[in-house]
């Protein structure tokens, strides 16, 4: 007969051989914060992207204004080239914003052309934080979002607006360039890996001091966007909403679009 020792152990080998083999698993199966970024990335990088879109401020008493813009984008996030022109009302007609960005994760170039100037202004590094032509968007805002600059973590799970997500910290690393955020929040859909919100943290503040909400998520020529983005101040007790309409994906640019001699063609494209 056996020795009872021998069959513990021919027993417990098999079991700790597939207990490991479960950990293992489980431990490859856990999602990364990175990992799940570059995924979506992956997803919805597309080559160009142009819209129309509707745009309205509304302060804390109330007051309505009302603007509307055209954007066009080649690339995307580190690697993105964006240029916005105003097309109504009267007194915004004609400014152009242009955004490049630079490679090593540096902060973009951007620039703002004013008709009643009839030139561009760069935007400075202490002017990241102003207000984009009067709404709740600052110019660090308008930058496409690229997680390699910052060191992301994951926090755990959570349902927006019905949606289970991902939420992922993001804090800026130094050579990412300045930010006026401490850290981010991101909520990442968990169905389609799509970015439905963003809490921003300036330092030292416990809550979010704004927050970005990226609602109607239509999939549009085999692409997932947000046709509503709403950006709140919490401090100011403002937001801004803007709808997206006339949307086109992979759609060739033309050659001079993203250049400083185009922002300064009165009216624009």
């Amino acid at each position: 007969m056996l020795d009872n020792r021998l069959i513990r152990k021919s027993l417990l080998g098999p079991f700790l051989t597939l207990s490991i083999l479960l950990f293992c698993e489980s431990g490859f199966a856990a999602p990364d914060a990175r990992a799940l970024l570059k995924e979506s990335e992956s997803r919805h990088r597309t080559k160009t992207q142009q819209y129309a879109g509707e745009l309205t401020v509304v302060n804390r008493e109330g007051k309505i204004r009302r603007k509307g813009w055209k954007s066009f984008r080649e690339g995307y996030a580190g690697d993105a080239r964006n240029l916005i022109r105003f097309t109504d009302p009267p007194e915004v007609k004609g400014v152009g914003f242009l955004s490049l960005s630079r490679s090593g994760g540096q902060n973009p170039d951007q620039w703002l052309y004013l008709p009643s100037m009839k030139r561009e202004r760069r935007i400075a590094a202490q002017d990241r934080d102003a207000s984009f032509v009067g709404t709740d968007f600052n110019y660090e805002d308008m930058e496409e979002f690229d997680h390699e600059k910052y060191k992301v973590a994951l926090q755990g799970e959570q349902t927006v607006e019905g949606y289970p997500c991902h939420t992922i910290s993001a804090i800026p690393l130094e050579k990412g360039g300045k930010s006026i955020y401490e850290k981010k929040i991101l909520y990442l859909r968990k169905d389609i890996l799509y970015l439905i919100r963003e809490d921003l943290y300036r330092k030292g503040d416990k809550e979010p001091t704004k927050r970005l909400i990226l609602s109607d998520i239509q999939n549009i020529d085999g692409h997932w966007v947000a046709r509503k983005m709403e950006m709140s101040d919490m401090r100011k007790g403002s937001r801004t909403t803007v709808l997206l309409k006339e949307i086109a994906f992979d759609k060739p640019q033309t050659a001079n679009r993203f250049t400083l001699q185009n922002l300064n063609r009165e009216g624009g494209d």
